[in-house]
């Protein structure tokens, strides 16, 4: 039995592939590097993530996926904090060679250092990559491809025709396009068009054409990313439509709280396929929310069976609320032992990092770093920050600041600690003042009206020069807990210094938490 989520964590807009005996699968991954996180799976069951298709800094930039906030009706209720940068892969296989094909939306005034301005716009950079061996790691550099919009998918017909589906941004209300490209160029071969305006015609969104029984099925998200999220499906004799709307949509209705779902929520944006004996299958995208409204992990992958007739519409069997029991699927369970991350892959960055001032061991249990003069609020990096995605509900990070041997900092504006962090508008952080030698708390959240700012300066007077200084965050669903000691191998308990009700980081947003290691030289 699958236990949901199969991707814990920040995992969303799920695209998955058979190969032989192996599954494969890349979501989203916006701002951070490395980017197009690859997981794999025998059973659908236990997964290992093996590598990141965005993995060199030559193949992009993702300097401009700020993060904005949109006020959307000028309430609370209706902001969206998004994040730009690497949007709603596609992952397929064709003649030996695996292909992705994703969006790096750009934030046009990223090179602006005023936080408050407005921006100018936005552009989108559409790309295939591919590699001949998805184990190696090794994937190709960028081919662009002439898309104004969103979430590509890739379709390679019978004939071997190749066609970009995607939400087009050239109209309002989007819509999904189709053209037909070269493989090898991403050069055009056919005029762009209209296939269809979704059934709702909401935000028509990461759209995946499939051929079954002779017909061209078109399967898309709409209504936005959270509460009203679904996926509908269309399909046509011809790959160009016109395509005639499912009796049944949304084919996943949204599950919402006021339609009885109170765990499993925000879903929609899915992948449809075929495991090795026929069976039809569905990953997606959806979040776990409490009752008061905290969505700790942000957007993971989920897993539910699909029931496909001859010649009929596909089925999907709607994931059920937490506790009622299903034959088909356990929607949650422990599933910390169900996803494996190797040390070195499972390591994040913001946006485009200098490696050159990072020194990372093999094993990842060593970190040496130059601060950097960006903080985590700036939008324009480099920034001094490695981490990981947070995995699970409930747990703990913690890391020991090693006391530097041969001299004492002081007076150098360097800072260095332990961050909860989401982007540059949101986080939290436990950290070490070299030039005060304290102690220090602080969490932001700039996304809220009004903003969210709890500093708890001078948290101990207690100079701690000359001895190590261990941080750590506890984490559960409701709560985080900072907390330090000194010494390395301390006999004295962990001193709290800060809770964060995880509400204050819960929004309408794209991302997740990540948990990592961070330095600071304020002195320039």
């Amino acid at each position: 039995m699958a236990q949901n989520p199969i991707i814990p964590g920040f995992a969303p807009d799920p695209s998955i592939v058979r190969i032989g005996g192996d599954f494969f699968l890349v979501t989203s991954s916006f701002h951070l590097f490395p980017g197009l996180p690859i997981y794999t799976s025998t059973d659908l069951v236990s997964w290992t993530h093996i590598g990141n298709a965005i993995n060199s800094p030559t193949q992009l930039s993702l300097a401009p996926s700020s993060t904005l906030i949109h006020n959307l009706s000028g309430t609370q209720e209706e902001i969206l904090v998004g994040t730009g940068g690497l949007y709603a892969p596609t992952i397929r296989h064709h003649n030996g060679r695996t292909y992705i094909v994703s969006t790096n939306v750009r934030h046009l005034h990223y090179e602006d250092k005023d936080k408050n301005s407005k921006p100018p716009g936005v552009a989108f950079d559409n790309f295939l990559i591919y590699t001949d061996d998805i184990w190696s790691d090794k994937w190709s550099d960028p081919i662009s491809f002439e898309f104004h919009g969103i979430d590509p998918d890739l379709f390679i017909d019978d004939d071997g025709r190749v066609y970009i589906s995607g939400s087009s941004w050239n109209t309002t209300p989007s819509t999904i396009n189709c053209v037909e490209i070269d493989l090898e160029t991403g050069q055009k071969l056919s005029p762009e068009r209209v296939i269809w305006e979704g059934f709702m015609k909401v935000v028509p969104e990461g759209p995946h054409i499939y051929k079954c029984r002779n017909w061209y099925y078109l399967l898309a998200a709409e209504g936005g990313t959270h509460e009203d999220h679904q996926l509908s499906i269309a399909r046509s004799k011809i790959i160009w439509g016109p395509y005639e709307s499912c009796p049944s949509n949304p084919i996943l209705p949204p599950a919402t709280a006021r339609n009885g779902y109170q765990n499993v929520q925000y879903n929609g944006h899915g992948d449809l396929f075929q495991d090795g004996k026929g069976n039809w299958w569905l990953v997606f995208l959806a979040v776990r929310k409490d009752p008061e409204g905290r969505c700790v992990m942000g957007r993971e992958t989920f897993i539910c069976p699909v029931q496909w007739p001859d010649d009929e519409w596909p089925v999907i069997m709607h994931p059920l609320p937490l506790g009622v029991a299903s034959e088909d699927m356990k929607m949650m369970g422990s599933i910390s032992t169900l996803l494996t991350v190797n040390q070195r892959v499972g390591l994040v960055w913001i946006r485009d990092p200098d490696f050159g001032t990072y020194d990372v061991s093999d094993d990842a249990s060593m970190i040496n770093m130059v601060a950097s003069t960006r903080d985590l609020d700036d939008r324009v990096g480099p920034h001094s920050f490695v981490g990981r995605r947070q995995r699970a509900l409930d747990g703990q990070a913690s890391v020991t600041l090693l006391a530097n041997q041969g001299h004492v900092l002081q007076n150098q504006g360097l800072r260095a600690g332990l961050a909860y962090y989401k982007d540059e508008h949101r986080f939290a952080r436990i950290e070490y003042d070299y030039d005060a030698a304290v102690v220090t708390f602080e969490m932001k959240n700039a996304g809220r009206n009004p903003a969210i700012h709890l500093t708890l300066d001078n948290v101990s007077q207690s100079c701690f020069q000359g001895l190590d200084i261990q941080f750590r965050i506890e984490y559960t669903e409701q709560v985080l807990r900072f907390g330090y000691r000194a010494g390395r191998i301390a006999e004295s308990g962990w001193v709290p210094v800060g809770t964060v009700d995880t509400l204050d980081l819960t929004d309408r947003d794209f991302t997740g938490p990540c948990i990592g290691v961070f330095a600071l030289d304020s002195s320039q």
